[in-house]
């Protein structure tokens, strides 16, 4: 095992974020199981919960331009015959919820961190996703994939482009650091812990509007992806 866990994590998501996944079917009469798709990693702590690897692919999870919840796929591995039991009894998991969380690295927990995490906060995260299973559309030894929907599909809502989100940027996670959004092209450079570096291969944003300033300029406009105000 690296250093840390965050220092594996770094390296296997883009944008410096970390997503982890619950399985929920206690509404079924089942068992609530937490997950991650890091494979080369053990276990993440996160909110006290411990999060096992476990092969998996989410495609289509978010929102159109319109507002619009889309229909996303959950393909998960199935190599134990788990979800080939858990399906057996629980009538394919139809109706079962899916919730993705979303946080910085440098937030989980300190049970990652050899030498504990001081910036370890739980209530540092993203906006979760919830969704339930709506069908079962294939499934093999290796591989079952399920299709998803929302609870504002059946009603029609729409939500806001963006979720309100404090001290946390969410360009990382739409098209990441210098992607099209957060737009930044410049040379200052800083790493995640908002250290300013010449190194450019330690730059890395923190996602916080600290780490933003120290690239753009503290008096020049901000390209910030998120709602600093939304915390207090």
């Amino acid at each position: 095992m690296a250093e840390s866990i965050y220092e594996d994590i770094q390296k296997l998501t883009p944008g410096q974020y970390v997503e982890l996944y619950e399985m929920d079917l206690t509404n079924l009469g089942g068992d609530t199981y937490y997950f991650h798709g890091y494979t080369q990693v053990g276990p993440i702590y996160w909110q006290g919960m411990e999060y096992t690897p476990w092969p998996i692919k989410v495609e289509g999870m978010g929102m159109t331009g319109e507002g619009q919840q889309n229909s996303p796929a959950l393909s998960v591995g199935n190599v134990s015959g788990l979800l080939t039991a858990l399906c057996r009894i629980y009538d394919d998991l139809v109706d079962a919820k899916i919730v993705r969380h979303r946080t910085m690295g440098r937030f989980l927990d300190a049970a990652n961190f050899p030498g504990g995490n001081p910036e370890a906060d739980p209530q540092e995260h993203f906006a979760d996703d919830t969704y339930t299973i709506d069908q079962k559309k294939s499934a093999d030894d290796e591989l079952m994939v399920f299709a998803l929907k929302s609870p504002l599909i059946a009603s029609d809502r729409k939500l806001p482009g963006r979720q309100i989100v404090a001290n946390c940027c969410q360009w990382l996670t739409i098209g990441g650091y210098r992607g099209v959004y957060c737009g930044y092209t410049g040379s200052n450079y800083a790493t995640d812990k908002d250290v300013v570096t010449d190194d450019p291969e330690q730059d890395m944003c923190s996602g916080t509007l600290t780490g933003c300033k120290l690239r753009f300029g503290a008096n020049n406009p901000l390209r910030y992806g998120s709602y600093p105000s939304a915390g207090n």
